[in-house]
């Protein structure tokens, strides 16, 4: 009756067609931080935050321990960490334990999420809730 799995396709087929400049392997584990300018896959183990300009892929044996902000966000693997991201897919296999804090999310049944969500338009609202308070406590009448 509704065919709504064919954007969501198209939108990840492009993704995952783009070319990975950086790739971490089944067999790798990093301690520290990883910065791509591009789009990044992980396959193996990280403990600190990866930062990309186009896309994190989180593998299906991945395991991350760090925040990841990237413009897109695809998680097939394990990530206990904070993700900040224009757009997030958490695939069947994919699990995080983290805040998620995104303009677009995406879960795929099966995919496991534990953690607080705030929509981008969300959280610019409560910012300018918060400044109209401090503003108004500020204010002084003579």
């Amino acid at each position: 009756m509704f065919n709504l799995t064919k954007k969501e396709n198209n939108t990840t087929h492009k993704l995952l067609q783009e070319a990975i400049t950086s790739i971490v392997g089944e067999d790798v584990s990093i301690n520290g931080d990883l910065i791509s300018n591009t789009i990044i896959r992980i396959d193996g183990k990280v403990m600190g935050n990866v930062t990309a300009q186009k896309l994190i892929i989180v593998g299906e044996k991945a395991e991350i321990k760090g925040d990841l902000s990237s413009k897109n966000i695809i998680v097939f693997g394990k990530l206990i960490g904070n993700v900040t991201a224009a757009e997030v897919q958490i695939k069947k296999t994919g699990t995080i334990h983290g805040d998620i804090s995104v303009q677009a999310i995406e879960i795929e049944m099966g995919g496991k999420y534990n953690g607080s969500l705030m929509m981008n338009a969300e959280q610019r609202e409560l910012n300018e809730r918060q400044k109209a308070k401090e503003t108004k406590s500020n204010v002084l009448i003579d």
